[in-house]
């Protein structure tokens, strides 16, 4: 399969993978032959990158939705739901939430209950290692951002060692980390461009609004809301909204502190299309070198993240395009790829450069 920009998509291709809506209703079928009218209805949905399958199936076995996606369907579909119904009861001026408000109690029960099967799920899986990319539409971003920061998360306390109720602790921030974005204006949270001073000043004030709607929240805990207090905390004192350096945040908070900026880089957002995961895996370095994020929490976070996901275009040293098909964890940085109309070739070849030192990635292509 191949990962490609809608805007370069042509009839006749097929998909790879299913296109889901926030609510994990299936918008696209894998399997579906593309035809004009389903690129343009991509593009309304503003959806700029998909998988497809080529004819031979890539020379691979067909993959299982368990191998690609690292939570089913139907807790995703769960997870957005309820982010979305909760998002709704909070989007009202001056709401007080109180443990005798039983519709809001509940609302905080279901929030308890999903993170509870995403923690479940996130334990018992063997392997966690993420090489694919998540196809979403930007106007859902908030809600797919939410779940992806959670999963992520997980995977990072996971391999630090936590036991299930740290893990419940840590899904139910990293969860809710951004929840106080329901009350910036959506015309300054979604503008196309560069905010202004002003308008960034008033969007650092999710964290703060954030805090202030879980911590009246039943049965949220208290370091669960402090997450969304210090998810924008950085290491050196640069973040915000106190300036507060790496002795007083939270691990939690720096852990989902990482997990969001790595989701946010890497999907796209109105203001800019998505960077390349090698790209941001380098930034991240970056961040390390500056004291800005945790330099011990990274290395964790990229022991399980593949620097170029299955599907990705890349230039190889020896002058040829090909396509990512495999990653194996022992050596992710050297991938199997898939060379097609390359000059001199009647057919496709398949180069696992675990095994052909003498040929490397020199770049990803868009």
């Amino acid at each position: 399969m191949e990962l490609v920009k809608v805007d370069n998509l042509e009839s006749g291709k097929v998909l790879a993978k299913p296109i889901y809506g926030a609510d994990q209703s299936i918008l696209l079928k894998k399997g579906t032959e593309l035809t004009p009218k389903y690129i343009n209805h991509l593009k309304r949905l503003k959806i700029r990158t998909i998988y497809i399958k080529e004819v031979d199936n890539d020379g691979f076995k067909e993959l299982s939705e368990d191998e690609i996606e690292v939570l089913p369907k139907n807790i995703k579909q769960k997870a957005t739901s309820t982010v979305k119904e909760a998002l709704k009861k909070i989007d009202v001026p001056e709401q007080s939430y109180t443990n005798d408000d039983s519709d809001n109690y509940i609302e905080a029960d279901k929030i308890l209950n999903i993170v509870d099967d995403i923690v479940t799920e996130i334990i018992n899986r063997d392997d966690l290692f993420v090489k694919f990319k998540d196809v979403m539409s930007i106007e859902d971003e908030l809600f797919f951002h939410l779940t992806n920061v959670t999963v992520l998360s997980l995977i990072m306390g996971k391999s630090l060692g936590y036991d299930e109720e740290r893990m419940k602790l840590l899904a139910i921030g990293a969860f809710l980390h951004d929840i106080g974005k329901i009350k910036i204006a959506p015309e300054i949270l979604n503008k196309h461009g560069r905010l202004t001073d002003e308008e960034f000043e008033i969007v650092k004030q999710h964290a703060i609004y954030g805090y202030e709607i879980l911590k009246d929240m039943p049965n949220i805990p208290d370091i669960s809301a402090r997450i969304a207090y210090e998810h924008h905390e950085r290491c050196d004192g640069s973040g915000y909204p106190k300036g507060i350096t790496q002795r007083y945040i939270h691990e939690f908070s720096r852990i989902v502190a990482i997990a969001d900026v790595f989701d946010a880089m890497t999907n796209d957002r109105v203001y800019r299309t998505r960077i390349q995961v090698n790209e941001v895996i380098e930034y991240l370095y970056t961040t390390v070198s500056q004291n800005q994020l945790d330099a011990e929490l990274i290395k964790t976070f990229l022991d399980f993240l593949a620097p170029y996901p299955i599907g990705s275009t890349v230039k190889l040293s020896i002058g040829c395009e090909a396509v990512v098909i495999d990653v194996k964890k022992d050596n992710k940085l050297r991938p199997i790829v898939k060379v097609s109309r390359f000059k001199g070739l009647d057919e496709d070849l398949t180069i696992d450069l675990s095994k052909r030192l003498n040929i490397s990635i020199e770049q990803v292509l868009d």
